[in-house]
């Protein structure tokens, strides 16, 4: 077998051989301790709760950013709010979202998981009664800022979370159930909210948007355990690193067992080891450090030095796949809520609302390929390379994005101006869900594999990144569609998905020369990042 120790990060030994030299058994990364608070050796239930909140914290997260769009043309009615000067708080939104995600990075690593989600829910709250009480657009702008603000935590702190309680071959089913809340919240609010709309009125939605986080909040509160475990401190005895030998068993279950009942740790009976009680796991704060000071300066030095992680290539190939999926479903939202308004086909706020099911459809398809289809997938290609794994082996399934993409959105532009046959459209919007699915996945599967110990750092330079999209296109967005057709609009935005989504194939020809290239520069930003 290969050595791979000197391999740079992104490059697994995922199999080892079996004592009978046939069967490849799993390695564990991380490697799990015996410690009773290590949340990687949680049973499957307790897993199974905690990610279940997380999701649907995603979930509800998305939707609220959403929510606002299918109040736009009452609005215009109601308040004379022009679809201008609406874009113009949506695009403050972005900022919510990216700014927030920023500065709420280094609370995680120095007051635990918990507050972030406490504050995002509390934003979320906040943001919707505002929206409620919108009369001129000033409102509405802060309404949106608290919204953004409410999303933050989706952006990046959830996939930190998930990555404290699955193991490195796990996350990618884990990234599959993140990307299906987030992508899924994105497409049901505008589906929930128009609904509500249609039958209580675009206010009642605000009131529908505090309700579900003040319950998520209580939920959350009570429910989801602090997960900040300090693995450095415990180390498995049983295992020389030096001579390479590894525990091996017959399932990863097998090894979860072996370190629970037959390992001890370096401090055994220190506070360490013993097991926090329940309101020791809830508690709002759990600080690094009782040294104020110190973890205000650790906060101020993350906040200066996280930047860094932008010339990681693949923060910036992640970020951009990202944001082009943003861009083209903030021209989407623009043609449905204005052009399906309007002859020949004259849609309701229901009717638009259900625009989002197609999507819905094609979103749980592109999940599916991308996380289950693609396990097995990397899967089968270690085998192939002597059990070890390389990250770029993911991204092989990112290119049928570049075919189903473009033609989603050639097929919504030229449907909708020539309004044809509501199949055609719809079918486009199908396709263009699978795409983001796919993509959104595969792309952050393979960040997180590449950079597994900065996974909060890096989620947050691919919100900033992705969100610059965003923000940028809602002001490009209307002027666009005026000037040119839907079909010449779109047309471009295929060309640019083509173009996008094809950057897979550099990443996989020179990837791992990119790894190899920044690995010190990477190693050198986690130490910093640890020792602040």
């Amino acid at each position: 077998m290969p050595n791979y120790q000197n391999e740079p990060p992104g490059t697994l030994l995922l199999f080892t051989p079996s004592e009978d030299g046939r069967r490849q058994e799993i390695i564990l990364h991380p490697e799990p301790t015996n410690s009773p608070n290590d949340p990687l050796t949680w049973p499957i239930w307790r897993k199974a709760w905690h990610a279940s909140v997380l999701v649907v914290i995603t979930g509800l997260a998305a939707g609220l950013s959403t929510l606002s769009g299918a109040a736009s043309f009452a609005m215009n009615n109601e308040l004379h709010i022009t679809p201008a000067q609406f874009n113009v708080a949506v695009a403050v939104l972005f900022v919510g979202i990216g700014g927030g995600t920023y500065l709420m990075s280094p609370l995680p690593r120095l007051l635990g998981r918990r507050i972030s989600y406490v504050l995002s829910l509390v934003a979320g709250i906040a943001g919707c009664v505002m929206f409620v009480r919108v009369q001129r657009l000033g409102l509405l702008i802060v309404s949106h800022l608290f919204l953004g603000v409410a999303e933050s935590c989706a952006e990046a702190m959830v996939q930190h979370s998930l990555s404290d309680i699955f193991f490195e071959h796990q996350r990618g089913s884990a990234m599959g159930l993140y990307v299906l809340a987030l992508s899924g919240g994105t497409f049901m609010g505008p589906l929930a909210a128009g609904l509500i709309a249609s039958s209580r009125g675009w206010r009642a939605i605000g009131w529908a948007g505090a309700a579900c986080c003040g319950v998520m909040l209580v939920v959350m509160v009570l429910t989801l355990e602090e997960t900040t475990f300090d693995r450095a401190a415990h180390v498995l005895r049983g295992s020389d690193p030096e001579s390479g030998e590894l525990e091996k068993r017959t399932s990863s279950q097998q090894q979860l067992e072996h370190a629970a009942t037959t390992c001890e740790p370096t401090i055994a009976g220190s506070a360490l080891d013993q097991k926090k009680s329940y309101l020791q796991r809830i508690r709002i704060i759990t600080p690094t450090s009782s040294n104020k000071t110190k973890l205000m300066r650790g906060f101020i030095y993350r906040l200066r030095h996280s930047p860094r992680c932008f010339v990681f290539p693949a923060v910036l190939f992640s970020g951009v796949q990202w944001g082009a999926q943003i861009t083209f479903l903030t021209f989407y939202l623009s043609v449905s809520d204005v052009q399906y308004y309007a002859p020949p086909w004259n849609y309701s706020d229901k009717a638009v609302a259900l625009m989002a099911v197609p999507c819905l459809i094609g979103l749980l398809v592109g999940i599916l390929y991308a996380s289950l289809v693609a396990d097995y997938f990397v899967v089968w290609m270690a085998r192939r390379n002597s059990g070890i794994l390389e990250a770029e082996h993911r991204l092989w399934l990112v290119l049928p994005a570049s075919v189903t993409g473009s033609l989603g959105l050639l097929l919504f532009g030229i449907g909708s101006q020539r309004g044809w046959g509501w199949p055609v459209p719809y079918f486009g919007l199908g396709c263009f869900g699978f795409t983001w699915g796919c993509a959104g996945d595969i792309s952050l599967s393979y960040m997180q594999q590449v950079y597994p110990e900065a996974i909060l750092e890096c989620m947050v330079g691919v919100a900033v990144i992705n969100n610059i999209f965003g923000c940028s296109f809602t002001f490009a967005a209307g002027p666009w569609l005026e000037k040119q057709t839907p079909t010449q609009v779109f047309s471009v935005l295929a060309v640019i998905n083509f173009v996008v989504t094809l950057l897979a194939v550099p990443m996989i020809i020179w990837g791992k020369r990119m790894r190899a290239g920044t690995a010190a520069s990477y190693l050198q930003f986690v130490d910093k990042m640890n020792s602040a």
